[in-house]
């Protein structure tokens, strides 16, 4: 009876221990990844000094598409590109309905993820990134219009957490700070047919923050 219940002990751990593996698939060794990220993000800081970021937008929803190489589990490298639709301010009423008013802030650079335990369900991961911003905003009238482009370098950290739903498919929240400073301006006058664009460096520059949190979706090939 003994033996015989060793046996039964045994077999039951043998599948329990099979079925934990199956539970847990093993994310990709290295190759290609790809994610998509959807949030929120709130502004601080100047656009230059004397100018908050907050005067522009009271915030934004970015959408940041990200593709690079997998170097093993837990490393991440590669390119993002963020396209963000801000909450436009109104100032001085200008925005109506004879008024349109519309911007959009952008960014393009690269970045990389370390995943922690990335062979566990949830997996935590930090990262840093480095690219260039531009923020940009139109107000059109029929007879005319006017805008500005403002244009600089932007450092990032993030950090996250990663739900496997299969080998290849993760899911979960994300939060990240980046931290810019505008060096140009490009301004735009259109009266009539005719536009006039000037570009000039910004004199007195200061530093701003998106604060961005939101879901982060990452597929690896």
């Amino acid at each position: 009876m003994k033996i015989r219940a060793l046996i039964v002990i045994g077999s039951l751990g043998l599948a329990f221990s099979d079925g934990a593996s199956a539970a847990e698939p093993l994310p990709p060794d290295h190759g290609i990844e790809a994610a998509v990220r959807l949030g929120l993000a709130i502004p601080a800081g100047s656009m230059q000094s004397g100018t908050s970021l907050d005067s522009y937008a009271g915030s934004a929803v970015p959408l940041v598409l990200e593709a690079g190489w997998r170097i093993d589990p837990s490393l991440f490298v590669g390119a993002r590109f963020l396209y963000a639709f801000p909450q436009l301010k109104n100032p001085m009423g200008s925005c109506n309905s004879n008024v349109s008013c519309d911007g959009f802030d952008t960014s393009l650079g690269v970045e990389g993820v370390y995943r922690f335990m990335a062979d566990r369900k949830f997996a935590p991961w930090a990262g840093v990134g480095f690219g260039y911003e531009w923020a940009s905003e139109d107000i059109n009238r029929p007879n005319g219009g006017l805008g500005g482009t403002y244009r600089g370098f932007e450092g990032l950290l993030q950090v996250g957490g990663d739900v496997r739903t299969s080998s290849q498919l993760v899911l979960g929240p994300y939060a990240e700070v980046s931290l810019g400073r505008f060096e140009t301006t490009d301004g735009r006058l259109r009266i009539g047919n005719t536009t006039t664009d000037t570009t000039m460096d910004i004199a007195n520059t200061a530093v701003h923050t998106w604060i961005s949190f939101g879901i982060r979706g990452a597929f690896g090939f």
